[in-house]
Formats: structure tokens, sequence, C-alpha cells
């Protein structure tokens, strides 16, 4: 992967990456979901770098509930009102997502999700 130069590169590699990582858990392809979660990461790390994590505000209303997760959890820390009510509101439907959504709003609450 080329190095990325600003916030959009970020943002546009955060949105890809974990609508492939969602559709690769979907589809139990292991591999992939580890490569894109690699990918979410590096995304993450450029915008805590860049002082810019909050520009993941723009997912919370995306009609992906893997990217919304992903966001909201990311914003915990500076945006929890909003980020807990996505996370709940994940949480309520079925399967690996609404799981993932529910243990992070657990582990948040319980003080252990470290971001």
């Amino acid at each position: 992967m080329k190095k990325m130069k600003n916030n959009d590169e970020a943002l546009a590699l955060f949105e890809r990456a974990t609508l492939a990582h969602e559709k690769a858990i979907e589809e139990g392809n292991h591999k992939v979901a580890n490569k894109n979660h690699d990918q979410i990461m590096e995304a993450i790390s450029f915008l805590k770098g860049s002082g810019e994590v909050d520009l993941l505000r723009i997912f919370l209303d995306h009609s992906s509930d893997g990217v919304k997760g992903w966001a909201a959890t990311y914003l915990l820390p500076i945006r929890e009102e909003e980020a807990i009510h996505v996370l709940e509101n994940i949480s309520q439907g079925t399967g690996t997502r609404a799981f993932a959504a529910g243990m992070a709003l657990s582990e948040w609450r319980k003080g252990n999700l470290k971001l």
C-alpha cells in the first residue's frame, strides 16, 4: 500500500477496508479480513497522528453497520454519547457485527477498551 498523504486518503482507506473486512468476515475469509484489519489500523493510525480521529464522525450515518461500528468504536473517547448510541443500535441486531458492537460497549463501560 502506498503511503497516505492526507486525511482524505485515510478516510477513503478506512471506508474501503471496513467494507471489505465486513464482507470477508461474513464469507469466513479470515486471511482477507486480517489484511483489511491491518489497513483499518493504518488509517486510524494516520488520523490519530494528524489529530483528526474526529473526522470518522462522517461514518456514523453510513449504510453499513460495519463502517458505523468501526467508526463509533474509535470515536468513543471523543464523542462518547454519539458513539454509544450507534453501537447500541448495532448491537440490537444479529450476527457478528451486533456481537462486536455489544462487546465494544461492554469493554468500554468496564474501562477495558484502550483505543
